[in-house]
């Protein structure tokens, strides 16, 4: 099961994930997200993963996709590996050339939170 809480300011747009991003969950995140976007132009898309549990090869593909578009992945000790392996991958076919800062919350980058 995947819980999507969605916190809206006026600059930032975070989605906080809990639970498993794999199998219809992983699926349907990717078939609502098409339909249009949770963020306006001007606000900074972030994704904090601290709560994911499993992901599958339909959860990366699409997390890839949001970083490789600008968005910020957040990652806890337990999604630290899966975020190295997004952006890594993003970093390989890059869009933009948008940097990676560990510490930064801007577009294309990501950051650690330990609980």
């Amino acid at each position: 099961m995947l819980r999507i809480t969605v916190e809206s300011e006026e600059a930032t747009v975070m989605l906080r994930l809990d639970g498993g991003l794999a199998g219809p969950e992983a699926n349907e995140l990717t078939r609502t997200w098409s339909r249009g976007t949770f963020a306006q132009p001007d606000q900074q898309l972030l994704f904090d993963l601290t709560g994911v549990t499993v992901i599958d090869v339909v959860g990366m593909s699409f997390l890839a996709q949001m970083h490789r578009q600008g968005a910020t992945l957040v990652g806890g000790a337990a999604t630290e590996a899966i975020v190295d392996e997004i952006v890594g991958r993003s970093e390989s076919s890059a869009i933009g050339g948008s940097g990676v800062v560990r510490d930064g919350l801007s577009g294309g980058e990501f950051a650690f939170l330990r609980r």
